[in-house]
C-alpha cells in the first residue's frame, strides 16, 4: 500500500497560525476565482503611488511565474524520455498488472475460511474437517502473497534501472545543450541555480519514474478491481459506497489543483537557496574578512524561510487529502456495516459474504488515497521537468559560419590537399558555393576592427565606432579604466556576443563567415581569474591541446616560465590540484593556465589582465616568454600595469567605449595625454 502524502512530517514545524491561514487561503481560494467575480480588467486603486504600483507588479509577477506554463507539454516531453525503454516498460506494466490482480484477488480466498468457520458453528461439518479446509486456504493464501512479492520485486528493479538511465540521458541532454548556449545566458543566472537543474530537479523526476510510475498502473488496476469484486459480491452494498468515490474524487481534483502552484514555487525557492550556498560557499574567504557573517547568514535565512513557507503551505494543503480521505472512508464503512447487518437479518446475505465484502470496502479507498498520494510527487516532479525543459528550450548559440578552420600541404604540382598532421599550413578554407570549390587563405592572424559599436543592453553604448588593426608578429595592448570597453573588444572578437554595428575582419574574412568553433581554436585566452581543473599539473596545461605529448607540455612551461616551479613540487608536473588550485599560489595557477595557452600554439593569443595575479619578478619572467611566443603570433593584451605594455606596437586608450588615444609607447609620452598621466602617475587607473 502507498504511503499517503508526508503530512506527518511537517506538523511538526508548522504552527497553527500557519495552518489556519493555508486552510482559510484554500477556502477561499473558490470564491476568488468564480466566473461571476471576474472582470475584464483589475480596479487598479485610486492615487496609487510608483513604489506601490512596483511592488504590485511585483507581487502579481510571482504569482504569474508561480503557476506552471504547461503541464501537458511537460508530462509529453517526459514521457518522451521514458518511452526509449519501450520493452522494459510493458514488462513493468504486466508485473505490476499481475501484482495488482493477485493482491485484490487475495483476500476472496478468505471466504472459504469463513465458509469453514461458519459450518463448525452451525454443526453442518466436523471440526477437523474444518480446520484442513482453513489450512489448505491459508497456505493458498501464503503462495499467492509470495508470488506478488516477487513480481513485485522484479518490476521494482525493472523501474530502478528504467528511472537511472532516463535521468542518465536528461542530464547529459541537459549538460551538452549548457555547453551551446551563449555566454548572456550564464551572466543572467547564479552557478547554484544552473545547478538545482541537475540536481533537485532531476531528482523528483527520478522519485517520479522509479516509485510512482508502478504505483499508477497499480493503484488504477486495483480500483478498479476492487469495486468489480464488490458490485460481484453485493451490487446493493456497491451502491452505498457510490457518493464516497465521488466525493473522494472531488477531494482529489480540488487539493490538487491548488497544490500544483505550490510545488512550481517551491523548486524556484530551492533553486534560488542553492544558488545562494554556492556563490557564497566559493566566497567564504571574502565573507570573513570583511566580517559579513551575520548579513550573510539573514539573507540565507530568508531564502531558506521562504523556502519553508512555501514547503510547509504545499504540504498544508497537500496534508488535507489523508484526513478527507480517512473520514469519507469511515463514514461510508460505518454505513456499509448498518446496511450489510440488515440485508443478513432479511436473509439476502450470508455472513462470509459480508465479512469478506467488508474487508474490501475497508480497503477499497486505499488504492484511490495512493492515486491521490502520488499527485505531490507528480506535479513536484512535472515542476522540475518542466524548468528542465526550459533551459533545454534555451536557443543555443547561433551560428551561421561556413568558413572552416584546416590544415593543408600544397603538392609540386600546386594542389593543395587538407590533413590532419601538423605539418600542414593552417588555413582557413573558404568554401565558393557557385562552382563548390573552396579557397584556402594562410591564417596569419590580422585583425581589423571597423567602426564597431556594441551595447551589452539597448539603448547603452559600451562601444562606440572603435576602429583597431592588428597585423601578425603584432603586439596591441588596451589600457583605461575598467568598464571602458578593453574586455568587450576581446570578447567581440571571439564572438562570446554579437557586433551590433559594424565588422570585425580576420585575415580580411568576417568573423561572422567563419564558424564559431573553427574561430576559437585559432584563438588562445589567458583570463584575469585563472581556472584550474582538479588533476594534475601535466592534465590542466594540456587542456590547451588534448593530443600533445609530455614533452610539448614541458616545452610550453617552459616559455611561460612555469616550469622551475613546478620542478620544484614534490610531485612535478604529477602534482594533484584540489578545487580551484587551492593548493598552490594564485601566481603559480596563472603561470600554468599561461602555459596552457601557450601549449595552443595558435596564431592569436588573447591576454586579458594575465600578470595581474603575479608578482613584478614573475611579471618580468613573462615578459621574456611572450617575447618568444609573439613570433607570427598576434597578441592582445589589456593590462593596468603600464609597464607590461611598454614594448606594444600599438597602445590603445580607451575611455567611456572611445578611443581617445592611440600609438606606440614613446609617441603617446610623447603627446602628455591621458597615457603619459597615468604612465607618470599623475593620475591613476580607476
Amino acid at each position: 500500500m502507498s504511503k499517503a502524502p508526508k503530512a506527518d512530517e511537517t506538523k511538526k514545524n508548522i504552527s497553527t497560525e500557519e495552518a489556519e491561514s493555508a486552510v482559510s487561503e484554500l477556502l477561499s481560494e473558490k470564491k476568488k476565482t468564480s466566473p461571476k467575480k471576474k472582470s475584464r480588467g483589475k480596479k487598479i486603486p485610486e492615487n496609487e503611488t510608483e513604489e506601490e504600483r512596483k511592488a504590485r507588479e511585483e507581487k502579481e509577477e510571482k504569482k504569474k511565474k508561480a503557476k506552471p506554463k504547461d503541464i501537458k507539454a511537460a508530462t509529453k516531453r517526459l514521457i518522451k524520455y521514458i518511452t526509449k525503454y519501450k520493452v522494459l516498460l510493458l514488462v513493468t506494466a504486466i508485473l505490476v498488472v499481475l501484482t495488482a490482480a493477485i493482491s485484490g484477488v487475495a483476500s476472496l480466498f478468505m471466504m472459504p475460511v469463513y465458509e469453514a468457520i461458519e459450518s463448525v458453528i452451525r454443526g453442518q461439518s466436523e471440526k477437523s474437517e474444518a480446520l484442513a479446509e482453513i489450512a489448505k486456504w491459508l497456505i493458498i493464501m501464503a503462495a499467492v502473497y509470495l508470488i506478488s512479492a516477487a513480481l513485485n520485486f522484479a518490476y521494482s528493479r525493472i523501474m530502478l534501472y528504467v528511472s537511472t538511465r532516463t535521468l542518465a540521458n536528461m542530464r547529459r541532454d541537459l549538460f551538452n545543450h549548457l555547453q551551446g548556449l551563449p555566454l548572456e545566458y550564464f551572466d543572467k543566472r547564479k552557478t547554484g541555480e544552473i545547478m538545482s537543474h541537475f540536481t533537485n530537479d532531476v531528482g523528483r523526476i527520478k522519485d517520479l519514474v522509479s516509485s510512482n510510475f508502478p504505483t499508477l498502473i497499480s493503484s488504477s488496476i486495483q480500483a478498479v478491481l476492487n469495486i468489480a469484486i464488490m458490485i460481484s459480491l453485493s451490487g446493493r452494498l456497491t451502491l452505498t459506497i457510490t457518493f464516497a468515490i465521488i466525493a473522494m474524487f472531488g477531494v482529489v481534483m480540488f487539493i490538487t489543483s491548488k497544490c500544483s502552484p505550490l510545488f512550481k514555487k517551491q523548486q524556484k525557492a530551492i533553486g534560488k537557496c542553492n544558488g545562494y550556498i554556492e556563490e557564497y560557499v566559493r566566497g567564504i574567504k571574502v565573507v570573513q574578512l570583511f566580517s559579513q557573517e551575520s548579513k550573510t547568514k539573514a539573507e540565507f535565512s530568508e531564502l531558506n524561510e521562504n523556502y519553508r513557507r512555501t514547503g510547509v503551505k504545499a504540504n498544508i494543503i497537500g496534508g488535507l487529502m489523508s484526513p478527507l480521505m480517512s473520514i469519507i472512508t469511515r463514514v461510508n464503512y460505518a454505513i456499509v456495516v448498518f446496511y450489510g447487518a440488515n440485508l443478513i437479518t432479511r436473509g439476502l446475505m450470508g455472513v462470509p459474504e459480508l465479512v469478506t465484502y467488508l474487508s474490501y470496502a475497508k480497503s477499497y479507498a486505499s488504492p484511490i488515497a495512493s492515486l491521490a498520494s502520488c499527485y505531490s510527487s507528480l506535479i513536484s516532479a512535472l515542476a522540475g521537468a518542466e524548468r528542465v525543459f526550459e533551459v533545454l528550450d534555451t536557443d543555443p548559440e547561433t551560428d551561421e559560419g561556413r568558413v572552416t578552420l584546416v590544415r593543408i600541404i600544397e603538392e609540386i604540382t600546386g594542389e593543395k590537399t587538407e590533413t590532419d598532421s601538423e605539418d600542414g599550413t593552417l588555413c582557413w578554407k573558404v568554401p565558393d558555393e557557385e562552382n563548390g570549390n573552396a579557397e584556402y587563405i594562410p591564417v596569419k592572424g590580422n585583425i581589423e576592427v571597423k567602426n564597431v559599436t556594441f551595447a551589452y543592453v539597448e539603448g547603452t553604448d559600451v562601444l562606440k565606432d572603435i576602429n583597431v588593426t592588428a597585423s601578425s608578429g603584432q603586439k596591441i595592448a588596451f589600457v583605461g579604466s575598467t568598464g571602458a570597453g578593453k574586455t568587450t573588444i576581446t570578447n567581440l572578437i571571439n564572438r562570446f556576443y554579437e557586433i551590433d554595428r559594424g565588422e570585425i575582419t580576420y585575415d580580411g574574412i568576417s568573423i561572422k563567415d567563419i564558424k564559431k568553433d573553427d574561430l576559437r581554436h585559432s584563438m588562445a585566452m589567458v583570463l584575469q581569474d585563472t581556472k584550474l581543473f582538479q588533476g594534475t599539473i601535466m592534465e590542466n596545461i594540456r587542456y590547451g591541446k588534448l593530443d600533445a605529448t609530455d614533452e610539448e607540455v614541458i616545452e610550453a612551461a617552459k616559455l611561460a616560465n612555469a616550469h622551475s616551479f613546478i620542478e620544484k613540487l614534490p610531485d612535478g608536473y604529477e602534482t594533484k590540484l584540489r578545487a580551484d588550485a587551492v593548493n598552490i599560489s594564485q601566481g603559480q595557477a596563472q603561470l600554468i593556465n599561461i602555459a596552457r595557452a601557450t601549449l595552443a600554439k595558435t596564431p592569436l593569443l588573447i591576454l586579458d589582465e594575465a600578470t595581474s595575479s603575479v608578482d613584478t619578478r614573475t611579471e618580468r619572467l613573462i615578459e621574456i616568454g611572450m617575447d618568444k611566443l609573439m613570433e607570427n603570433r598576434t597578441v592582445f593584451v589589456i593590462a593596468h600595469r603600464l609597464s607590461t605594455v611598454r614594448n606594444s606596437q600599438d597602445i590603445v586608450v580607451l575611455e567611456n567605449g572611445e578611443i581617445i588615444e592611440e600609438g606606440n609607447h614613446d609617441e603617446l609620452i610623447e603627446k602628455g595625454g591621458k597615457y603619459y598621466q597615468l604612465y607618470t602617475g599623475n593620475i591613476e587607473m580607476e
